[in-house]
This record gives C-alpha cells, sequence and structure tokens, in this order.
C-alpha cells in the first residue's frame, strides 16, 4: 500500500505536471493580486461613503455589504461569467475571476476599513478641520492614513482568503491551481496524491502569508506602543 501511494507521488510529481501546477499557483496569485486590488478600490470607498453617512450612497453601500455577503462566492462567479453576457456584457475567464472575487471581497474589505476609521479618534478630523481643511481632505489625509495602519493586518487575512477562495474559478473555466489538480486527476487517476500535493501547496502558500501578517502585525503595533516609563 506505501509503495503504491509512493509510486502514485512519483508520478504526480513527474513529466510535465510539476509544471502545470507552477502555473497554476502563478495563475492562482494573479488572480488573488487583481482581486485584492479591486477589493481594496472598492471596499474603501464603501467604507469612506459608509462611515461618513453620505446621502444615498451610504445607504447604497450598506445595501451592496448586505448583499454579497448573503450570496456564496460560486453563485456570483457564476452571475458574472455565465449571466453578464444576457446582457450583451461578456468577459473572459481571467477578468470574469477578478471582477467577482474583487467584488464579493470588497464587502468585506468594507468592513475592515470601517473599522479602521472608526478607531481613529474624532479628534484627529476635527483638528483636521479647525486647520482649514474640507471633511473629504481631512479624511484623506488625515485620518485615512492612520485607519490603513490599523487595517493592514485585517487586509492581508482577507487577501489569504481571497487565494483559498480562487479555486472556485475553476468554474468560469481558469486554470488555476485547483483546475490544473483536477486535470493532473484525470490524466493519471491519483486523486489522492493530487489532491494531498494540492493541499500542501495551498497549505504551504497561507502558512507563509499568514507569518508575514503576523509579522506585519507586530511591527505595526510595535509603532503604535508606548515605550514604559520607569518610576525613579
Amino acid at each position: 500500500m506505501l509503495n503504491e501511494i509512493l509510486t502514485g507521488f512519483g508520478t504526480v510529481l513527474s513529466g510535465e505536471y510539476p509544471r502545470l501546477l507552477l502555473s497554476g499557483l502563478g495563475l492562482t496569485l494573479a488572480v488573488s493580486g487583481c482581486a485584492l486590488a479591486v477589493s481594496v478600490v472598492v471596499g474603501t470607498a464603501l467604507g469612506a461613503v459608509r462611515v461618513l453617512q453620505v446621502p444615498l450612497l451610504g445607504a447604497l453601500g450598506n445595501a451592496y455589504v448586505t448583499v454579497v455577503r448573503g450570496i456564496p462566492l460560486i453563485v456570483l462567479l457564476s452571475v458574472v461569467y455565465y449571466g453578464l453576457p444576457a446582457l450583451g456584457v461578456t468577459l473572459e475567464g481571467f477578468p470574469a475571476a477578478v471582477l467577482a472575487l474583487g467584488l464579493y471581497s470588497a464587502a468585506y474589505t468594507s468592513e475592515i476599513v470601517r473599522g479602521g476609521l472608526a478607531s481613529v479618534p474624532d479628534g484627529q478630523a476635527q483638528a483636521a478641520r479647525s486647520l482649514g481643511l474640507s471633511r473629504w481632505q481631512a479624511l484623506r489625509f488625515v485620518v485615512m492614513p492612520q485607519a490603513w495602519r490599523v487595517a493592514l493586518p485585517a487586509l492581508g487575512n482577507e487577501f489569504i482568503s481571497l487565494i483559498l477562495g480562487s479555486s472556485l474559478a475553476s468554474a468560469v473555466t481558469l486554470q488555476e491551481l485547483f483546475s490544473q489538480g483536477r486535470y493532473i486527476t484525470n490524466a493519471t487517476y491519483r486523486q489522492f496524491e493530487v489532491y494531498a500535493v494540492l493541499a500542501l501547496v495551498y497549505f504551504g502558500l497561507t502558512f507563509t502569508l499568514t507569518w508575514l501578517v503576523r509579522l506585519m502585525e507586530r511591527r505595526l503595533s510595535r509603532g503604535l506602543t508606548l515605550p514604559d516609563r520607569r518610576v525613579i
């Protein structure tokens, strides 16, 4: 039994299969990175209009977050890739996956940004306004930089979630890591070995990113912690 499993791993990790896995991994990272950019832009805008309670836009932002968080990611992917052509909009697999993942993640990113903005004391914005800055200028130049410092670690965790969620992009014909794994499975009939390798790759990737996020958290918290004063 053990020899058969070792033979299976040897089959999966030989020939062209490692190259396919590497190409799938690269595509997974590319999709996740682009989706994160969409998520940050849209999520920041949503978080800002919700915190500032901009008329109409704030209500629309709240409705967007509520609706998107109530829809499974696979359904949103299907709507973007298979549903939009009915409206005359046809997207290839890569942009469809980036758009769906980015819009889905933006609902959660807006909550992260909203929490970061709420962590900044009101006196910061009031001091900026007293210096002559407008409401939006105070948000952009004073409040938002401080909010990003608080939100960055949580955004790192959101990036990890995007990487794991990108495995669903195979539903829109994208040849990312999981899709390549299924191709190798169909070619070798080595289900256990292939999915074990995929699990190790995903674990190694997310473990590395988790370590980087924790390192970033420690550095940011070190900057926010005041030094202890020794009483003589």
